[in-house]
């Protein structure tokens, strides 16, 4: 897909609008370019060492990856630096960094399922502070790439493939785009907003360097009267199904089976998991500003969004219903109309409805008995244990076909 650029300016003088302020120091951070300062050792583990000087690796490439254990895809991405690691030995040091203490890293290697699958056993400096305040972020995993003590990019844990490892190595610079948790609106999208006389403004572009997806976001300036609404960085799907969000409250986990496919480049709107996600975005990611006058509600500046997109894509999105293999979750025959129950955490069958398809293991759940009672399931393997499980409690689940809503993505004629 092209990179997208509209730009659509009425307005009658410049000025500067409020920049949030973020609650992290980043009076000590590095920019890409610049040179790492004196640095004492860390305490590390899996090291020959108990302690590591960073400022001795200076015939590789030293990539730190910012984690912690609670990390999902922190943690999904060790088997590909442990194997880097052990292929580029030569050329490659890869350390982790992470400000919980060494008891719980130790623990962590020792007895996650996942890390001793895979035999992870990469360097690890724990109880940091001192890094993450020269390579400040919100979201992890965060990766910095150095070169003889200079930062060489900020990336996401995405870019760090054999290619870029090399062609760092035996060029001695690179060019990845950079992953900043901090980038503001003015400094993303090139420009300040409108003091006064602003009629309206409107930006999408593609992918935006040094920016990440935080969901949508509104901003009212009531000192000015204007107004902003944006997001970075988000897939075409998403993008549309949080506009949706906030016109239509979501009720169900949207499955692929509730997407109704009728634009022919739809591969291109929604990543599918092949491939890093943030690589995928540098040429499918886009970005959306708009500035206004008049103070709005979000879901109007929602359905605004909708049709800016689609104006802008060739596109009609829309909620219709079809008729789609289901789970329908019924009383038994002979079980008594009001159920009741004080165990188990669910809470109410809506719970377990979103929890079912949320393990996306099986078609949508058609919640037919709408219960508030408490439920205790804990296996969610197969429909048959499921239906074990809910005989307690008078219920069944059954495979039917059922009219349901489903989003329609359609190319505009």
């Amino acid at each position: 897909m092209q990179k997208i650029i509209i730009v659509i300016m009425l307005s009658l003088c410049y000025g500067a609008i409020g920049k949030a302020q973020s609650t992290i120091n980043r009076s000590l951070e590095l920019k890409v370019g610049q040179s790492l300062p004196s640095l004492p050792v860390f305490p590390v583990l899996n090291y020959e060492k108990s302690e590591i000087a960073l400022g001795s690796i200076k015939d590789k490439v030293l990539i730190l990856d910012f984690f912690d254990t609670y990390c999902v895809n922190c943690i999904a991405a060790m088997p590909n630096l442990q194997q880097l690691q052990e292929e580029m030995e030569d050329k490659l040091q890869i350390v982790l960094v992470t400000w919980q203490d060494r008891e719980t890293i130790e623990k962590f290697f020792a007895s996650h399922p996942y890390v001793r699958e895979h035999s992870i056993k990469l360097v690890t400096i724990y109880s940091d502070t001192l890094l993450r305040s020269y390579f400040p972020h919100q979201g992890i995993p965060h990766t910095a790439w150095l070169l003889n003590n200079k930062v060489q990019a900020v990336t996401f844990s995405d870019f760090v493939q054999r290619q870029n490892i090399e062609e760092l190595y035996f060029k001695g610079k690179i060019n990845l785009p950079l992953k900043s948790d901090f980038g503001t609106e003015d400094t993303l999208l090139g420009g300040s907003v409108p003091e006064s006389g602003l009629i309206t403004s409107l930006r999408i572009t593609g992918y935006q360097d040094g920016a990440v997806w935080q969901g949508i976001k509104m901003e009212w300036d009531s000192l000015r009267n204007v107004g902003k609404v944006y997001f970075h960085n988000a897939d075409i799907f998403g993008a549309y199904v949080a506009a949706w969000s906030k016109i239509k409250k979501p009720t169900f986990v949207l499955k692929a089976q509730r997407v109704v496919w009728k634009a022919k480049e739809h591969d291109r709107y929604r990543y599918l998991g092949k491939g890093g996600k943030n690589e995928w975005l540098l040429s499918n990611g886009i970005s959306y500003h708009r500035t206004y006058s008049r103070k709005t509600e979000l879901s109007e500046l929602a359905e605004i969004m909708i049709g800016d997109l689609s104006n802008a894509l060739g596109l009609r999105v829309y909620w219709s219903e079809k008729e789609i293999p289901c789970l329908v979750l019924k009383r038994l025959p002979k079980a008594k109309k009001e159920l009741s129950s004080d165990e188990g955490e669910l809470e109410g069958t809506s719970v377990l409805a979103f929890m079912i398809d949320y393990k996306d293991s099986f078609p949508p759940v058609v919640d037919e008995v709408n219960s508030d009672v408490r439920m205790k399931i804990e296996d969610f393997s197969t429909l048959e244990n499921l239906n074990k499980q809910l005989k307690k409690y008078g219920m069944i689940l059954e495979e039917e076909l059922r009219k349901v809503e489903v989003l329609v993505f359609e190319d505009l004629e």
